[in-house]
């Protein structure tokens, strides 16, 4: 029976590389970077994020995900950024850091512009048992090692912005790269499935003070499976906003921000529709962002 329970660990775990290996936050708009390397010094500041997004609290071994991201221009073409994160959904876990490079070319007068970017990411991928969760013996199938592994991949970006809208395509994991070692096969040949991603908002100003910025991220697979999250957010005097987001997963996120000079801090509750509503407390999620002056832009 032990062995048996360690096969449906195992198989929920392979679900979870599937569903977990990169992480759609609602506040996709707070912290864009980690979806498109070409994003990188797309605004007049360098920007440092802090983000954790705690999946149906209550839930036993649910997913919590964090990141700290960064990025900025170097000069008025050239731009870095990058981000480390980290996924927990038991027994499984990743860190992933991520560098990125883009080049931005001015399109007109009005500040539109049009960059390119590239990035490159280094993975490491584990499981991590409780003490006697896995059984006595030298079976390299039931052994924790076996789904241990650095792995490196690659992502590449288009992005097209000016002050009042943005729209961008991305792929992310390009090389698929595998990441566990042989004793792992029989249960799956786990790789960096490759996933595309869309991106576009539009500032819509409603006069002096008031806008409403409606945005989408998309996401697909290689396997088909395609994912969105459709949000629209009122802001005022670019100083408060509150925003609703309709997701595929069946739920919905309502947000609320403030933003100053140099920090913006928002929190974001994610409610759940269907049989999984009963059994946790929702998803929360906290962003800080801090803007540091850049004037490597112009």
């Amino acid at each position: 029976m032990k062995k048996i329970g360690l096969l449906l660990i195992f198989a929920c775990s392979v679900f979870v590389v599937k569903s977990q290996q990169a992480v759609m936050f609602s506040q996709y708009y707070t912290n864009n970077v980690i979806y498109n390397p070409a994003i990188s010094g797309s605004t007049e500041y360098s920007v440092f994020n802090l983000q954790t997004r705690q999946q149906w609290l209550g839930f036993e071994g649910a997913p919590l995900s964090a990141n700290i991201s960064y990025h900025g221009a170097l000069n008025n073409r050239s731009a870095m950024g990058g981000y480390l994160e980290h996924d927990r959904t038991y027994p499984s876990n990743q860190t992933n850091l991520n560098i990125n490079y883009a080049y931005h070319v001015p399109l007109n007068a009005d500040g539109a512009n049009i960059s390119f970017g590239i990035g490159a990411k280094a993975m490491y991928y584990y499981l991590d048992f409780e003490p006697g969760e896995l059984p006595l013996g030298p079976d390299p199938a039931y052994n924790d090692k076996s789904f241990e592994k650095f792995v490196g991949d690659a992502s590449s970006g288009l992005y097209l912005y000016n002050n009042d809208f943005y729209v961008g395509y991305s792929v992310i994991n390009m090389l698929q790269t595998p990441f566990n070692n042989e004793a792992g096969y029989g249960f799956s040949s786990n790789v960096g499935e490759r996933i595309y991603y869309g991106i576009a908002g539009y500032k819509i100003k409603i006069d002096r003070d008031w806008y409403v910025e409606p945005s989408v991220l998309l996401r697909n697979r290689d396997n088909g499976d395609a994912e969105y999250n459709f949000s629209t957010r009122v802001l005022y005097m670019d100083q408060i906003w509150s925003g609703i987001s309709i997701r595929s997963n069946s739920s919905l996120a309502f947000s609320v921000g403030t933003n100053s000079d140099k920090v913006q801090l928002a929190y974001s509750f994610d409610h759940y529709f269907g049989s999984i509503s009963s059994h946790q407390f929702g998803t929360h999620e906290l962003t800080m962002s801090i803007r540091i002056p850049n004037y490597n832009k112009y």
